[in-house]
């Protein structure tokens, strides 16, 4: 249930109702996963039946309550209720559901009494706060409802409280299935493990000594040859300050030559971190000296080379450790340098910011992230869940920082604990070690207690959890692994004691908590000198994680894992797309038999080191993951179902559009028929830099040809979609029926430009003198005028594609309009589309200097020189479209020749010039009153790609009911009739997310009939804003703020805000009562089926 597998979810539940029909709870689970089927009436009979059973069973009564309450039964549902209140009075959300019912019966007394309860028990319910406000309003009480709808605003927007959905999980507590067995079992037995120190080592011994408490040591893996092996990267100290080892298959350590590699460096070596800051397929290396950082280009074929000075990384302190990590979500990797300050009143620690061309600059100021007390060991992890990364950094300070993401400008610290009497602390490692999707944190100490482990409740603070560990003087490296493969991620650290070092490991016993089984692994006995780090990784590929521990200026020592792959595990390796290739910062969350893992692919962890990139997720008997669930850093979600154990996995993340526009569709008299996207100019919120956002263009016009668009029972039917994972906030729809003479053609006057005043959104003819270009030429010369002479899906393509989506080289299309006269208009009609930027997209080409540059247009002069005519030209607003370009005036006498320059990805399907007299007057134009408009989920209609990427249309009749996206918090107009929201541009919106549409139907009954020799087009405006969930969105994950046509900008200031007068107000009580929590449970994957649709029926 929890992975949205309902049907599975069925099936289990009914196998348990036939292994004991005497029980209640396989009866009550199954009504409850029948109820989230939809299947009422079954639900409704296996919920009575369990109620026979055990008739004091709350939750049974309360999914009661809710069977009646879908299915539109108010009078059972209250008897529910309130069966269920007199078990559990002290439930808020039984009150709520209370309240709603007598709200829907007009009996707002009633309501209001039931409302007021639920928040006595809990002042934070959200959904109570609306249900009031709403109960007020109607009550004619509407000061109070106003207040009440603020404070429901307020809850929400800050998330100290989450407003109920129709999800499964989030209709109260009462409404989840119940375990015949404790919520959450222990581990169980340890399977017999133990781990075998490898000898026999072919690493030189001409190691310098090394004090007792220096620094340095750290650790990475990386595959330096390139041939798919985990090699161990240690730092140490001389004139080989980078030994690289290899493992035999003895099990042995044989040292790669450095001479080899090209990682020859001296010096004192400290850390190391791997990532691959390129982008290029190749994993580079960042070491630490105490005198420097040096980065190293990752050539291929086991060969690196020495890039500081190139990419400009200087030396601005006394390094420590360091990690990659992608802090701006631009999908390439900075790299965070931890130290102490290199002058006074300077701070130990300096970011390197990656500017997306194999270059970096210093941004520390901006991100405040230079700290104060010197620092040591940095790790990255979403602490708080919002899907942006934060820093946790350890060092001198009485606690560690954690620097929460705020996304723009500086980092917000917090520190880990408040506790004083611990030592400072110097590694660090966050993992969820308790299976609540939450990151946990350890770290270890410079003195007593050693090592200290944190839980994360809910990203709101930390509780210590208590560890069995006595007479720890001092600890520094420190890990997670599952040693056994049983699914609960257990802790390893090397740990200072009176007698000497040691390396610990603490079996995780879940509920149980934590039980140190050093000795029954077999390491008391261990001899260690001088160890630092400690790093887990499956060197030898056997499915068992094994420990590396480095010893300062001495061959690490590996412990090979004997025994743990007795249980399966599942070996995940990924690869980023549109996100750095590492995946560094992706988050993995693994669900197998009932149960979830979560990891993040991090950068540094431990102390100083950086473990493998590669997830090895423990199954326990299991033999494969139901789901591997991925969260790229750049918020794409991606599910892998039914994933075998016991063999490697190699993922990429998916090609995937998150953000769109609305799709249109139309009624052809046979079927919906895809027409184009619209208001992809409406987007708000795009930050363009760091101090500036887009400017929206709320409106379109976009033709429907009268082929795609017949009348069925006086009704012409349109589908207006979300196919992707967008707020759409809809104003105005209308539809215009254009006449005009066979033989000529009509557009609306629109297009994407850059600021106001925005296209007319008038009727522009083609009149019947439209031709083709005298000639074309591309970017190189090429004569293209063959691909411009018809629309075919035949596209100039010449230029060259920047990793900037939507961006490209500084490219020219050139034009021979021919002979033309001044006495007559001079329009261009050019079809195309544009593969869109994104918002991420244009951050990370500012951060590059690159700038998006609109089309503009130049004139050839009788000399051969080029006069710029045209500063912005515009271009198609999506998807393939026709634009009007008016020249008209704008030309010198006798220019044949125009070129068209931008560095957008925009693809020209076809040109023709119209030089023919003025036609507009020889045109008629109706509007079509909007007769019905319904809301309603409708799932996601298949795409398909053309041979020209972004060239894509869709599939009304194969619709898959999940998809990879997400839905933002807050409130949504409701399902149905939503006419009187349409009408007009009045800022009262229908709201609607990912898989939602508007069937619009126009009445075609004043339609005249078409004069002799005349054909008929319609032209189809949409007006509204767009939201979408892009890291560079400025309020990516909320409903809220709510945007309103007379804003000067998104976000707008503190003096303005969305409209407050009383018809505001009403519409947000009475429309906009469905609630998205932000945290829906589903599928993250397509599973299209045909899927048959037709006009209503009037």
């Amino acid at each position: 249930m929890n992975q949205q597998l309902t049907e599975k979810a069925l099936a289990k539940f009914e196998e348990a109702r036939e292994l004991d029909s005497t029980a209640a709870v396989p009866m009550l689970n199954q009504g409850i996963a029948l109820l989230y089927l939809r299947k009422l009436p079954e639900a409704e009979e296996a919920l009575k039946q369990a109620a026979a059973i055990d008739p004091n069973n709350v939750h049974i009564w309360y999914s009661l309550g809710l069977t009646h309450f879908t299915g539109d039964n108010p009078t059972l549902a209250i008897d529910d209720f309130n069966h269920a209140l007199k078990i559990d009075p002290d439930d808020a959300d039984t009150y709520y559901y209370l309240g709603s019912l007598y709200l829907n019966l007009k009996k707002y007394d009633d309501a209001i009494k039931e409302f007021e309860s639920a928040l006595q028990l809990n002042p934070l319910h959200a959904s109570a706060e609306f249900g009031l406000a709403s109960a007020l309003q109607r009550s004619g009480k509407v000061a109070e409802a106003h207040e009440h709808l603020k404070r429901f605003q307020q809850i929400t927007q800050t998330k100290v409280g989450t407003p109920l959905t129709v999800t499964y999980g989030e209709q109260g507590h009462n409404a989840t299935v119940q375990d015949m067995l404790a919520p959450l079992q222990a581990a169980g037995p340890m399977i017999p493990v133990h781990f075998v120190a490898q000898t026999g080592s072919t690493a030189p011994a001409d190691a310098l000594p090394a004090a007792k408490n220096a620094a340095g040591g750290g650790a990475c893996i990386l595959d330096v040859e390139g041939k798919g092996d985990k090699n161990i990267v240690v730092m140490s100290q001389g004139d080989a300050a980078i030994r690289v080892y290899k493992a035999l298959p003895s099990g042995a350590l044989e040292e790669i030559p450095a001479q080899q590699t090209g990682l020859e460096i001296s010096g004192q070596g400290i850390a190391c971190a791997v990532g691959d800051y390129g982008n290029d397929g190749q994993p580079d290396l960042a070491v630490a000296l105490s005198d420097r950082v040096v980065l190293f280009h990752n050539l291929g074929h086991g060969k690196f080379a020495d890039v500081t000075k190139t990419v400009g990384i200087e030396q601005l302190n006394h390094p420590a450790g360091l990690t990659f990590v992608d802090f701006d979500h631009d999908g390439d990797l900075d790299l965070f340098v931890t130290g102490s300050p290199l002058a006074s009143g300077k701070g130990p620690s300096v970011l390197w910011r990656n500017n997306g061309d194999s270059t970096f600059t210093e941004w520390t100021g901006p991100t405040g992230l230079a700290g104060s007390a010197n620092t040591t060991g940095a790790t990255l992890s979403d602490i708080n869940n919002d899907r942006a990364v934060d820093l946790v950094v350890t060092g001198a300070g009485s606690a560690p920082t954690i620097y929460e993401n705020q996304r723009e400008g500086a980092f917000k610290a917090v520190s880990l604990y408040s506790d004083a009497a611990l030592a400072p602390t110097l590694g660090v490692y966050v993992f969820d070690f308790n299976k609540d999707g939450w990151m946990d944190v350890a770290v270890t100490h410079a003195g007593s207690p050693g090592i200290s482990l944190w839980r994360n409740v809910e990203g709101k603070h930390f509780e210590r959890v208590s560890l069995p560990i006595a007479g720890a003087t001092a600890a520094w490296g420190v890990t997670a692994i599952d040693f056994d493969n049983d699914g609960w991620i257990d802790l390893a650290a090397v740990i200072e004691t009176a007698k000497g070092p040691e390396l610990h490991v603490w079996r995780n016993r879940g509920p149980e908590g934590f039980e140190d089984v050093s000795d029954t692994l077999g390491l008391s006995g261990l001899k260690l000198v001088n160890p630092r780090s400690v790093v887990a990784a499956d060197i030898d590929g056997d499915g068992a994680a094994d420990l590396i521990v480095t010893q300062l200026n001495v061959a690490p020592l590996v412990l090979r894992n004997v025994g743990g792959n007795r249980n399966h595990s599942l070996r995940i390796s990924l690869t980023g797309l549109a996100d750095n290739k590492s995946a560094i910062g992706t988050k993995v969350e693994v669900f197998s038999n009932g149960r979830m893992q979560k990891f993040e692919v991090a950068g540094g962890s431990g102390y100083l080191s950086q473990g493998s990139t590669e997830i090895l997720a423990g199954l326990g008997q299991a033999e494969s993951a139901d789901v591997v669930r991925l969260l790229w850093p750049t918020g794409v979600p991606q599910d892998e179902l039914d994933v075998a154990a016991n063999k490697p996995v190699a993922l990429q993340e998916l090609d995937r559009r998150g953000s769109s526009c609305p799709v249109l569709f139309g009624w052809d008299g046979n079927k919906y028929q895809f027409v184009s996207d619209v208001i992809g100019a409406a987007v708000v919120g795009h930050w363009v830099s760091p101090a500036a956002t887009n400017k929206a263009d709320p409106d379109e016009w976009v033709k429907v040809d009268g082929s795609q668009l017949k009348a069925r029972n006086g009704y012409l039917s349109l589908r207006f979609g979300e196919p992707m994972e967008e707020i759409n906030y809809i104003d105005q729809l209308r539809l215009v029926a254009v006449d005009h003479p066979e033989g000529t053609e009509v557009y609306p006057d629109d297009r994407f430009l850059n600021e106001p005043p925005f296209a007319s959104g008038a009727t522009v003819v083609a009149s019947a003198e439209t031709r083709p270009l005298a000639g074309a030429w591309d970017d190189q010369g090429h004569d293209v005028l063959a691909l411009l002479a018809k629309r075919d899906h035949k596209y100039v393509r010449d230029f060259t594609n920047l990793k900037y989506a939507g961006y490209a080289n500084m490219h020219t299309l050139t034009l021979d309009l021919g002979k033309w006269s001044s006495q007559n208009p001079l329009r261009l009609f050019m079809s195309g589309f544009i593969e869109y930027f994104s918002a991420s997209s244009m951050y990370a080409a500012w951060q590059a200097g690159l700038q998006p540059i609109s089309p503009f247009v130049e004139a050839e002069l009788p000399d051969g020189t080029w006069k710029r005519v045209v500063d912005d030209m515009g271009f198609p607003a999506g998807l393939p479209r026709t634009i009007v370009v008016d020249l008209t005036g704008k030309l010198p006498q006798g220019t044949r020749r125009i070129r068209i320059k931008t560095n957008l990805q925009i693809y020209w399907d076809q040109v023709l010039v119209d030089n023919g007299p003025e036609q507009a007057s020889n045109t008629r134009r109706i509007e079509l009153p909007l007769a019905t408009a319904h809301l309603a989920f409708r799932g996601y209609p298949q795409q398909v790609d053309g041979e020209t990427p972004g060239d894509l249309t869709y599939h009304y009749d194969r619709i898959s009911a999940t998809g990879p996206f997400q839905w933002q918090r807050g409130s949504y107009t409701r399902y149905g009739d939503v006419t009187p929201l349409l009408q007009g541009v009045d800022n009262r919106y229908v709201i609607f997310g990912s898989g939602e549409e508007i069937d619009a139907e126009f009445s075609n009954a004043s339609l005249p009939p078409l004069p002799a020799g005349w054909k008929r087009d319609y032209f189809f405006y949409a007006n509204g804003f767009v939201k979408d969930m892009d890291f560079y969105e400025a309020m990516p994950f909320t409903v809220a703020q709510m945007p309103f046509h007379e804003m000067s900008t998104y976000p707008y200031p503190a003096n303005e805000h969305y409209p407050e007068d009383t018809q505001s107000w009403q519409y947000r009580l009475d429309w906009n009562d469905r609630f998205e929590s932000g945290e829906r449970k589903q599928r993250f994957q397509f599973n299209y089926v045909p899927t048959e649709s037709q006009p209503i029926i009037h």
